[in-house]
């Protein structure tokens, strides 16, 4: 939905604008940014590992037409069970010499290859010292990470309807940290090094009806598993979607945000957590336990943020961006989200919101010049789905304002009409 934007990401960004013209597009593009980035890390491991296992299975197949069986079965017989675990095993780069030596050694042990065939281990033991010292193509792995991210998330619907390509460009001051273009069929090609980026972790809370949905999403998967069940049935869902739910079911840390857990408390007068016990998130207050299915949207909001605050999900240099919340509160609770949001932004956390409620947008506002974070506050407008890279308070509440405008039109027209 976004044909242009530039964005600077402060410590509190409000995007602003009416629907359906690429508010939530940005946001999920920089989450997309921050998980492709740190995501590549797992990719270049993942993808040496998948060298190391189709070694494995090669040298397993070779290996079996070279034993001899008659100088000793049983010998022959572990070595072969032994092979046969490690294909089916997630072999890592770091263990795999030793694995390789260790089987090499079974086998000179019992005698069960001949003299002539020493020469085919060794030449196999440096074919394997390669996969694992060379180095990944960081730059064709990042790529990859940002290719299975996007089809993750957007579900290959990634450029601007007509567009042919599309570029997307992450700067620090002027230094240029990323480059990156997308083809129509939504293969990215990274130009030059990606750079390393301040933020750890991105968090995108679209709906707190996801807490309804537990034996649902427990079950899904993303386009980014690395193993895609083949199993008919098994559900689907956008990669925000699932990365939010993972984190809701972790376990609390040990060390907590308890001054924010406390705030977040008064206002729903009670705790959301997940329960083992019960396969499911629980509301608990006044000593009483009660399903997540039986309370407001409201509470879910607040309970997803007491979740992701005691699991540490949300902490300095996080990013947490939340689409539209007002969605699911009441005026008097719009306020109190902003409180704690801008509460995140002062302890280093990141905050991204969408929004189109003029309550929120002057409670950021309001609460940002409280706490001093005037000037890491922007408010930005997405109109004709584009977005400048300016602040645009006055024209964001001009455009709020334009409802109540038809009231006064209405109010003009009754008053005519009983005249």
């Amino acid at each position: 939905m976004l044909k242009e934007a530039e964005v600077t990401l402060n410590r509190l960004s409000v995007i602003a604008g009416e629907n359906d013209n690429g508010k939530s597009t940005i946001g999920k593009i920089v989450f997309c940014i921050v998980k492709a980035l740190n995501k590549h890390k797992e990719e270049l491991n993942a993808s040496k590992e998948h060298e190391v296992q189709e070694f494995f299975e090669d040298f397993y197949f070779t290996l079996r037409t070279r034993l001899n069986y008659e100088i000793d079965s049983k010998a022959t017989y572990i070595v072969l069970k032994q092979m046969e675990l490690l294909l089916r095993g997630d072999v890592n780069a770091e263990t795999s010499m030793q694995l390789f030596d260790d089987t090499r050694q079974i086998l000179l042990q019992h005698n069960v290859l001949s003299v002539s065939d020493l020469s085919f281990i060794d030449e196999f033991k440096q074919k394997l010292i390669k996969i694992v010292e060379e180095p990944e193509d960081q730059r064709r792995v990042l790529e990859r990470a940002f290719t299975k991210t996007f089809v993750s998330e957007f579900d290959s619907q990634v450029l601007f309807r007509g567009a042919d390509e599309g570029c997307i460009q992450v700067w620090d001051d002027s230094l240029k940290l990323l480059e990156l273009f997308v083809d129509k069929a939504n293969k990215v090609r990274i130009y030059d090094d990606a750079k390393p980026i301040l933020i750890r972790d991105a968090t995108f809370i679209e709906t707190p009806l996801l807490l309804n949905f537990f034996s649902l999403l427990i079950r899904s998967q993303t386009q980014l598993d690395n193993r895609v069940s083949r199993r008919r049935g098994v559900p689907y869902t956008t990669l925000h979607t699932k990365d939010l739910f993972d984190k809701l079911i972790e376990p609390p840390a040990e060390f907590q945000n308890l001054v924010l857990l406390e705030l977040i408390n008064s206002v729903i007068d009670g705790e959301v957590s997940y329960s083992r016990a019960d396969g499911d998130f629980v509301y608990q207050k006044e000593g009483k336990r009660i399903s997540i299915k039986n309370t407001a949207s409201g509470i879910k909001v607040f309970g997803i943020l007491q979740i992701l605050v005691a699991n540490e999900f949300i902490d300095k240099n996080t990013l947490v961006i939340f689409d539209e919340p007002e969605n699911h509160l009441h005026p008097k609770w719009q306020l109190k989200l902003a409180e704690i949001l801008v509460e995140l932004a002062n302890s280093g956390v990141y905050i991204i919101v969408s929004s189109h409620s003029p309550y929120m947008i002057e409670a950021l506002e309001r609460y940002s010049k409280i706490k001093g974070l005037k000037d890491e506050t922007s408010f930005y407008l997405a109109k004709h789905n584009e977005v400048e890279n300016k602040n645009q308070l006055p024209e964001i509440f001009a455009l709020l304002s334009e409802p109540f405008e038809q009231f006064r039109e209405l109010d003009k027209q009754v008053l005519k009409d009983e005249e």
